[in-house]
């Protein structure tokens, strides 16, 4: 709890020091960029906190403790919203109607596991994480952080937030490994795990047609200084940055959630409730098959070629995570594979 609480008033610190220097640079309206930094802060705050053992504990106390504090605390993720809304103009009811339903319902349908450490997958569960997934990739959630354009990360976030509390307190499934900070062996795992994969899918995305090798994309165009001396450097030095900046966003805002769910939630649900054959393969398996089918809605619809390739990544997570047991290993290749396919595929 107080590195949880530290952590937050780091986060208001660096925001108020955000606010000065984008101020400092661009006229822009100062209530709406506030109300703006302090939901990033408080979205960001709850999201680093749910990685916090202590606090993880304090939760499921509370929501052991009382029926409808276990239902009622997520509603809290409200207050980013209504501070942004209100703050940046632009709230509206029908966004808060979309979010308290997006955290009802999962909530809802795993209430009555909280006083159990039930161990086997339930229709339950299945109908939850249904709840969690399909707002996200069908758009429901778009149009409620609009200020000064559609904010996305917002988004993914927003679901960790939900299905990290829902599972991790509500359901309190244990083994999740919701960690965000690596490891030196859970460096090493990824990756191995991105080199076994890249041996396989490259050959086979290429027979498949799905991928085709390409020089690198640039992200950002014109000189970044205007000192001429500086302007070589830059270009040779951009690539790598854009590298790393791309790679941070899938991180947070793509490998994160998606592992979470399928990783740290299906698989692990999987892997207790299959006790046959060797340590946790079927269970990776179906988490993988599922992972993949997952992706058939992108066009052309159903997209097979795109399910056979993300099946075949989820292996590799999936023994990542297997492995390790923590989802920032599994994360960090599944980031990697898909940072590398925008650059070079």
């Amino acid at each position: 709890m107080k590195k949880a609480l530290q952590f937050f008033a780091g986060l208001a610190v660096l925001a108020s020091a955000a606010e000065g220097l984008i101020r400092a640079r661009i006229e822009i309206d100062p209530w709406r960029l506030a109300a703006l930094l302090a939901s990033v802060v408080l979205v960001v705050g709850a999201f680093v906190g749910l990685t916090d053992t202590a606090l993880l504990r304090q939760l499921r106390h509370w929501a052991v403790a009382s029926s409808a504090l276990a239902a009622g605390l997520p509603f809290l993720l409200l207050v980013p919203y209504l501070i942004f809304g209100l703050g940046t103009r632009t709230f509206s009811f029908v966004a808060l109607g979309k979010l308290t339903a997006y955290i009802a319902i999962p909530t809802t349908l795993l209430l009555p596991d909280r006083l159990h450490h039930r161990e086997s997958l339930t229709w339950r569960d299945l109908a939850a994480m249904v709840a969690l997934a399909v707002p996200i990739s069908a758009g429901w959630l778009q149009g409620i952080w609009t200020w000064p354009q559609d904010i996305y990360i917002f988004r993914p976030i927003f679901c960790v937030l939900v299905g990290g509390y829902d599972f991790m307190v509500v359901r309190n499934l244990e083994g999740v490994g919701f960690r965000l900070v690596w490891r030196w062996r859970d460096v090493s795992e990824a990756l191995l795990n991105l080199l076994a994969y890249a041996l396989l899918a490259i050959p086979l995305g290429v027979a498949l047609g799905f991928i085709h090798p390409h020089a690198m994309r640039a992200l950002t165009r014109g000189p970044m200084f205007q000192v001429a001396w500086l302007e070589g450097v830059v270009q040779t030095v951009r690539p790598a940055i854009n590298f790393f900046f791309l790679w941070v966003g899938i991180y947070l805002t793509v490998a994160i959630p998606e592992e979470l769910l399928f990783r740290g939630v299906l698989q692990n649900i999987l892997v207790r409730t299959i006790r046959k054959g060797p340590r946790g393969l079927y269970g990776l398996l179906i988490a993988s098959v599922v992972f993949g089918a997952s992706h058939l809605h992108h066009a052309p619809v159903p997209n097979w070629r795109y399910a056979i390739m993300a099946t075949l990544a989820g292996i590799f997570y999936g023994n990542v995570y297997r492995t390790r047991g923590r989802l920032c290993a599994s994360a960090l290749t599944h980031a990697l594979v898909d940072t590398i396919w925008h650059f070079w595929f």
